[in-house]
C-alpha cells in the first residue's frame, strides 16, 4: 500500500480532534492514537490509515458522500492558502502532478487539457483507490479550477477500485 504525507493527514486529524468524542465513534479503535499523537508534516503515513481518517471526517458532516468532495475541496483551498501557495500562484492545474508527488508516494498524475473547457486528470499506478477516496480526489481537482474562478464539475469514468487500470477524472466548466 502507498503512503501519504503528514501535511494532508494533519488536516484530517485536526477536524477529528475538534470533535473528538464523535470521532471516537467513527474511527476504528486501532487508529484512535491519531487523536492524540503528534502528526509530523514531513513524515509519511499509511494511505489506508488516511482513508479511514477521511471516512471518519465525512461521517461528522451532513451530506453523505458529498462530504468526501467537500473534504477534497477544503484540502485544495488549504494548499492554495498555505505552504503550497507558491505552486498554486503559478498555475495549479498544470502543476497538479507536482502536488500529487509531494503528497503521495504512489501514483503518477498526468493532466491533459482536452478542450478549452475541460481537463483530464489520469492517475496511474495509484496504490489506494476506492470510491470514497476518489470522491475526495475529484473534489480536490474540481476545486483547483474553482480557485481560478470557473464553476467546475467532475466525472469519474474510470476507477481502479472497480476494475479499471487507472483512475480518470474529467473536470469541465463553462
Amino acid at each position: 500500500m502507498g503512503k501519504t504525507k503528514g501535511t494532508v493527514v494533519l488536516k484530517a486529524v485536526k477536524v477529528l480532534r475538534s470533535r473528538k468524542a464523535e470521532a471516537h465513534t467513527h474511527l476504528p479503535e486501532s487508529l484512535h492514537h491519531y487523536l492524540e499523537d503528534r502528526i509530523l508534516v514531513a513524515s509519511w503515513y499509511p494511505e489506508e490509515d488516511f482513508y479511514e481518517l477521511l471516512c471518519a471526517c465525512a461521517a461528522l458532516f451532513p451530506g453523505g458522500d458529498s462530504a468526501f468532495e467537500m473534504l477534497g475541496a477544503a484540502t485544495a483551498q488549504d494548499h492554495a492558502e498555505g505552504m503550497y501557495a507558491n505552486i498554486f500562484k503559478r498555475d495549479a492545474v498544470s502543476r497538479a502532478h507536482i502536488m500529487w508527488k509531494t503528497q503521495h508516494d504512489s501514483g503518477e498524475l498526468v493532466v491533459t487539457q482536452e478542450t478549452p473547457t475541460s481537463a483530464t486528470y489520469e492517475l496511474r499506478d495509484w496504490g489506494y483507490a476506492s470510491p470514497k477516496y476518489c470522491r475526495v480526489v475529484g473534489g480536490y481537482f474540481t476545486e483547483l479550477h474553482q480557485i481560478s474562478g470557473v464553476a467546475a464539475r467532475y466525472t469519474h469514468p474510470t476507477c481502479r477500485s472497480v476494475r479499471g487500470d487507472r483512475c480518470v477524472f474529467v473536470v469541465s466548466w463553462s
